[in-house]
């Protein structure tokens, strides 16, 4: 569990634990913190959900959205629909080439929603909103990006990576990378690994560009946990674009944050200019 204190980042913190063992330890961490009765946002992470972009049915309120796609998805998820808790964030509208007005749909189990908010609940915080990962990583896009010229971030986790592409406050794409560190680490798998990783970012870059008619970043930012592996340089003999790593120095923290806890992190900053979900 990630855990970040206040609007603007700091006490980030990273708790392992196992499962079973989520209540007693964000509970401990509550009160030791001082945090009962704080305002709390549950992100939830990439492989607990799934977006998809579905055209927007004339004449519905935006209240009415949600529940109305809902059942379009009878043929896209792998459980019923009615088993589905639903909302829905904005397409950009230049990037839809004439498929009509589009928007993301996001689609959760109802069952996995609902322990993740008993767990917020019964653990001593009030639950204010939930948030999705990608949603989470574009407010940090977002401060990466201040005039809104386009922005790649590439999030590598433990078993999987995440990349999103913003221009400003706006998401435009967001794509599961299939990497694990223990690839990256190994001497036999690196080579292979960061090939790998390196064409699906590349690729990100590619769809970006053709299918979504925008001018692909100039630069990606990376955050990876093992800041000792140069994962820059050694990306760098593959892709075109400019690898970078994030100065922490520059977003308010005096070392470098903890990987684990960038999703976290970014869902409390806030984004320049202000943006709809």
């Amino acid at each position: 569990m990630a855990a970040t204190r206040g609007g603007d980042g700091t006490a980030v913190g990273y708790l392992a634990c196992t499962p079973a063992k989520r209540l007693e330890a964000l509970t401990q961490l509550v009160s030791e913190q001082g945090w009962q009765g704080a305002k709390t946002t549950l992100v939830l992470p990439l492989d607990q959900y799934s977006v998809f972009q579905l055209e927007r049915p004339e004449e519905l309120a935006e209240s009415e959205l949600a529940d109305a796609l809902r059942w379009k998805l009878k043929d896209l998820l792998e459980y019923s629909p009615s088993e589905a808790v639903c909302d829905v964030f904005p397409f950009p509208g230049d990037a839809a080439r004439g498929r009509g007005e589009l928007v993301n749909v996001v689609a959760a189990r109802k069952t996995l929603a609902a322990d993740l908010v008993s767990l917020v609940n019964q653990s001593g915080l009030v639950l204010d909103r939930i948030d999705i990962a990608e949603l989470a990583l574009r407010n940090f896009a977002a401060q990466l990006d201040p005039r809104n010229q386009g922005v790649a971030l590439v999030h590598l986790r433990d078993r999987y990576g995440q990349m999103v592409i913003c221009k400003g406050p706006t998401l435009y794409l967001s794509r599961r990378l299939d990497v694990t560190s223990d690839d990256l680490r190994d001497a036999g798998r690196q080579e292979n690994a960061v090939q790998s990783l390196a064409l699906e970012m590349q690729r990100s870059l590619d769809y970006f560009e053709s299918q979504l008619g925008q001018v692909p970043p100039r630069a990606i930012h990376l955050v990876a946990r093992d800041a000792m592996l140069p994962l820059s340089s050694m990306l760098s003999s593959y892709m075109a674009p400019d690898l970078e790593t994030v100065n922490w120095k520059d977003h308010g923290l005096s070392e470098a944050l903890d990987s684990r806890c960038l999703t976290a992190w970014s869902a409390a900053r806030s984004i320049p200019g202000g943006a709809s979900a």
